[in-house]
């Protein structure tokens, strides 16, 4: 999945439930299991923290998903 300011702005116009299924599959796709992890009632924190995220902050996210998929941690 590429990710950019495009795709955040998408993630962010999903409901609660919506955006909660697509932050597990994209932990699943890499290699993090949240099926044990229930769906916080409030995701107002962590929209506000992805609605202020930076190309920056993006590139930095990617590199740290990447390198959990190559070495796991």
């Amino acid at each position: 999945m590429k990710i950019d300011k495009a795709t955040v702005d998408r993630l962010l116009k999903q409901n609660d439930e919506q955006l909660w299924r697509t932050i597990q599959l994209i932990a699943s796709s890499s290699g993090l299991n949240l099926s044990g992890v229930n769906r916080p009632k409030d995701l107002s924190k962590l929209r506000s923290a992805l609605s202020s995220m930076t190309d920056g902050d993006i590139k930095r996210a990617t590199e740290i998903i990447e390198s959990y998929k190559r070495n796991g941690r």
